[in-house]
C-alpha cells in the first residue's frame, strides 16, 4: 500500500490539521503504518476542534478506511505473554526516546521555518504559540546536545 491512501492537507486546513496529516505522512514513510493511522485520527480531532466539520467527518472516515485496509483491529488486543519455549525469541527491551515540551511558532524571519524553545513545567506557551512535543527518533539522542 502507498502513502497514497493517507490523505493530504488542503490549503484551507487548520494548523494543527495539517501538522498532524504531514507527520502522518513522515512515519508512514519511516514504515511505521500505525502510528500514521493515529496521526490521521488527530488531524480528524483538530478538524473538529477547528469547527471544520465535514473536514472532520472526511478525515475520520479516511482514518476508518485505512485502518480497514492496513487490517488493525478496532482495539487493539493486548501483547502476547513471552513464551518460555527454547526456540521463541527473547523478548525486546522498551526502547525510550529523549523528549522535550516546547512552545513552538512560526518564524517571523524565515518562510515555513519554526521557531521552538523548551517549556518549564507548569508554563504555557504565549498566546502566539501553540505547545508541542519534540521527541528524538533517536532513542540514544539527547535534544540539549547537538552534533557538529
Amino acid at each position: 500500500m502507498s502513502s497514497h491512501a493517507l490523505p493530504n492537507a488542503k490549503a484551507d486546513d487548520a494548523d494543527d490539521v495539517r501538522w498532524a496529516l504531514e507527520t502522518a505522512h513522515a512515519v508512514w514513510s519511516q514504515g511505521d503504518k500505525r502510528a500514521a493511522l493515529s496521526w490521521v485520527r488527530r488531524a480528524a480531532e483538530a478538524a473538529a476542534e477547528a469547527s471544520a466539520d465535514l473536514r472532520a467527518v472526511e478525515l475520520a472516515k479516511a482514518a476508518a478506511e485505512l485502518r480497514a485496509v492496513l487490517e488493525i483491529p478496532r482495539t487493539l488486543p493486548p501483547p502476547a505473554p513471552p513464551q518460555n519455549e527454547p526456540d521463541a525469541p527473547a523478548p525486546q527491551p522498551r526502547v525510550r526516546h529523549h523528549a522535550v515540551r516546547v512552545a513552538v511558532m512560526l518564524s517571523p524571519d524565515h518562510d515555513g521555518a519554526f521557531l521552538a524553545w523548551p517549556l518549564k513545567a507548569g508554563e504555557a506557551a504565549p498566546q502566539n504559540a501553540h505547545e508541542a512535543l519534540f521527541v528524538a527518533l533517536d532513542p540514544e539522542a539527547d535534544l540539549f546536545v547537538f552534533k557538529l
